[in-house]
């Protein structure tokens, strides 16, 4: 590991940009978020305060997904108002800490369309495969593919059930096991 001098992708300019994941909203912040979106926060400011770039920061919000479905169903309530209102208490969060809000904001569901054009390339170079009406990544294929390593940010963690089931919580339960082709 080396250190590299930043330099906008226009050098001429002073303009950055910055896309950041933003929270799954199905649940009220913690401790994790926090910390993630305060560090964030303290490097943007160091580009834009101190540095004096002009940034433009685009977080996205997963609004639709399996947890918050399932979520919204344990609760009776609609996804939409379920995502939406923890979304609200998210950025209430930040706010509280002193968290800048983003430049823009995107939404899962506003892209949805996008979404299935790319998945279903990922299904025609046979990255992933439909199962009983879901859509699972290959993980086989992927890992035995030379162009492509699986897990290569944590190798120690693929094919670790434990932490599969801490990350994915109910959905990782005996229908999905009985539809994957691999765990």
């Amino acid at each position: 590991m080396q250190k590299e001098v930043f330099v906008p992708n226009d050098a001429e300019s002073n303009h950055v940009t910055w896309y950041m994941c933003g929270p799954t909203v199905y649940d009220y912040s913690h401790m994790g978020h926090a910390k993630c979106y305060v560090v964030f926060d303290i490097l943007a400011r160091l580009l834009t305060d101190y540095f004096g770039y002009d940034l433009k920061l685009a977080m996205n919000i997963t609004d639709i997904d399996d947890k918050i479905i399932m979520r919204a169903k344990e609760r009776n309530l609609d996804f939409a108002k379920l995502s939406r209102d923890f979304e609200t208490a998210f950025f209430e969060d930040c706010a509280s800490l002193g968290v800048r809000r983003p430049t823009v904001v995107t939404r899962v569901s506003e892209y949805v369309p996008e979404i299935v054009a790319f998945i279903e390339k990922i299904i025609a170079n046979g990255f992933a495969y439909e199962s009983n009406g879901s859509v699972y990544f290959n993980v086989l294929k992927y890992s035995n593919d030379d162009a492509h390593t699986y897990a290569k940010l944590a190798p120690s963690s693929a094919g670790n059930l434990e932490l599969l089931a801490e990350g994915e919580g109910a959905l990782t339960g005996e229908g999905a096991a009985t539809e994957k082709k691999n765990a």
